[in-house]
């Protein structure tokens, strides 16, 4: 698909997908690519009365296995937990003691909160909102929590410096870290390569991290064998500002400040091995679906998209009239969504099915059907027409005769008076 800044939908794009996008202004928004009626429709789900200059999206992840429920936090002290399933209850607001939230998971009924200065929060959902939270101290400053989904005991951290770098923590042994990160031999100069995680990722496991950095690497992690990474791609030459991060399997996708999104492959990270296009601002977020096929991406050029991971071809694109800073997709087995209700309008007059069932074409069957006669018509309407037809052939032959004969008679006339002359 060419570059455009239309909303757009691949025709061979036919997953079952629901978006819910974060922007910088708080709207917290729901998009149904799925959908045949109005696959850009948008419906927010915050209150934007409500949104002031704090309430940036910094945060979004699902709480459970089964994505029934959405973990949303902003740049203030205040965390969102949304039901998405219908019966489920009403959103829920749990305020911590620091701000902003960069990073939420729950693990048991624990709500946990990655914190700006370098703090991770836990809240008891089951107690009284004035209960303290417990504090873990990782550092100084904080860039980025991430919970593992196949242990989802297991939280790592990743900041700025080196006192901040990638973290591992057991939440179910009270915090305690159980991996921190050891950084690459110093240069040449005998100087200390900069470190500053600006995401990290695990990769189908507890064991294998990845991070990204605004410094311009991408590293691997594998925290059984050693602390420093086993693997790692560095952009000196080309001068990337890795922002955003999500892996799966043999591959790392990563997101630039500048636009740009590359696939890693793990077993070989000299180079990319794939390259997204369609971008016109730096991707704040990416997320993958459960399949790993589909790869959603967030941008400040106000659009979220969705590219095939393995052909990179633009699948969906569409304008969300805000910056935006966090996304999640997930697969829906209704094309319609749960929380909406059909009008009246669409019960009175409901829609037919369009889809047709294209036969393959026989040429013998298509000729005999073009020698055919066409029936319908009378006996006598067609003997008349034989008729008139007949009289027309009789008439037309005189016609051009008449016309030869008048054409004529001027020629004799002048032929006569220059015999007379």
């Amino acid at each position: 698909m060419r570059w455009t800044t239309a909303n757009v939908k691949h025709p061979n794009y036919t997953a079952k997908h629901e978006l819910f996008v974060g922007t910088q202004t708080g709207s917290f928004k729901h998009l149904v690519p799925a959908s045949e009626d109005s696959p850009h429709g948008q419906r927010n789900l915050s209150d934007l009365s409500g949104l002031d200059k704090d309430s940036r999206v910094t945060a979004l992840a699902f709480g459970d296995d089964a994505q029934t429920e959405i973990l949303l936090g902003r740049a203030k002290n205040t965390a969102e937990l949304q039901p998405l399933a219908n019966g489920a209850g009403s959103k829920k607001i749990i305020n911590f003691k620091a701000a902003p939230i960069v990073g939420l998971a729950r693990f048991n009924d624990k709500l946990i909160a990655g914190i700006g200065n370098g703090e991770i929060q836990s809240l008891n959902l089951a107690s009284d909102e004035a209960a303290e939270p417990v504090v873990i101290n990782t550092g100084n400053q904080m860039d980025h929590l991430r919970q593992c989904l196949q242990a989802r005991n297991i939280v790592a951290t990743g900041g700025k410096e080196r006192q901040n770098n990638l973290k591992v923590y057991d939440l179910s042994s009270d915090g305690r870290q159980v991996f921190t990160s050891k950084n690459l031999p110093n240069d040449y100069l005998q100087l200390e390569v900069p470190v500053w995680d600006s995401d990290v990722g695990f990769v189908d496991g507890p064991s294998v991290l990845a991070t990204c950095s605004r410094t311009g690497y991408v590293r691997l992690y594998d925290t059984r064998k050693q602390r420093r990474p086993v693997t790692c791609f560095a952009s000196e030459e080309h001068g990337m500002s890795f922002a955003s991060l999500v892996a799966r399997g043999n591959y790392i996708y990563t997101g630039t400040t500048m636009g740009a999104l590359k696939a890693f492959d793990t077993r070989r990270m000299k180079t990319h091995v794939h390259t997204y296009k369609g971008f016109t601002g730096g991707i704040s977020d990416l997320h993958l679906d459960a399949t790993g096929r589909y790869l959603s991406s967030a941008s400040l050029d106000r659009y979220v998209r969705i590219h095939d991971a393995d052909s990179t071809v633009l699948l969906y694109q569409c304008y969300v009239k805000s910056k935006v800073t966090k996304v999640l997709i997930r697969h829906v087995e209704d094309e319609t969504p749960v929380d909406t209700e059909p009008t009246a309008e669409k019960v009175a007059h409901p829609k037919k099915d369009k889809t047709i069932k294209a036969t393959p074409l026989d040429d013998e069957y298509e000729d005999m059907f073009d020698q055919m006669p066409t029936v319908g018509d009378s006996d006598s309407n067609s003997a008349g027409d034989s008729d008139d037809d007949a009289e027309e052939e009789e008439e037309a032959p005189t016609k051009p005769n008449t016309c030869k004969q008048k054409r004529a008679a001027p020629n004799t006339s002048v032929k006569s008076k220059k015999k007379k002359l």
